[in-house]
């Protein structure tokens, strides 16, 4: 009965399983607008920040759902977001999904990238396909602990 659930959930979108509004941050604007128009392509909303500190302010002034974010930017890198994101106290900001893109596609980056809950790592450049899955893998997750959090059954 989880795998029918889990095909379904694959067949929506991601706006139907709840990942409407993205925060992308990064500081080359030419990689915002690469992840708008893929976001954008999949039907999801998003908003640009340039570095850590400015999206940080932003999450805590709008609704988002996920965050795609650069490593190496000025004022707050990456991870420097996403650890203040986790220790916000607001459960929404301090759960959200992030995916880390990063130029520098390192083991060290990408084993520091599994060291939080609910952080992604893809290396740069981004290919549509690695973002629409890793998005889908997160929306679809969300989606099923949403429906399924309270221990009730799992059926068709």
């Amino acid at each position: 009965m989880v795998e029918l659930n889990v095909q379904v959930a694959e067949q929506l979108s991601l706006s139907t399983l709840g990942l409407r509004k993205v925060l992308i941050v990064d500081d080359v604007s030419v990689m915002r607008v690469i992840v708008s128009r893929i976001l954008s392509d999949l039907e999801v909303e998003s908003v640009e920040a340039t570095d850590g500190y400015e999206a940080f302010k932003l999450l805590n002034s709008g609704e988002f759902d996920a965050v795609v974010t650069d490593v190496e930017m000025p004022k707050w890198s990456g991870f420097e977001l996403v650890e203040e994101m986790r220790r916000s106290d607001d459960p929404r900001i301090a759960t959200m999904p992030v995916v880390v893109t990063s130029t520098v596609a390192s083991k060290e980056t990408a084993l520091r990238a599994r060291q939080y809950v609910g952080v992604y790592f893809l290396p740069k450049p981004i290919s549509v396909k690695q973002l629409s899955v890793t998005l889908k893998m997160i929306a679809t997750s969300r989606w099923l602990h949403q429906r399924y959090a309270d221990g009730s059954s799992i059926s068709a």
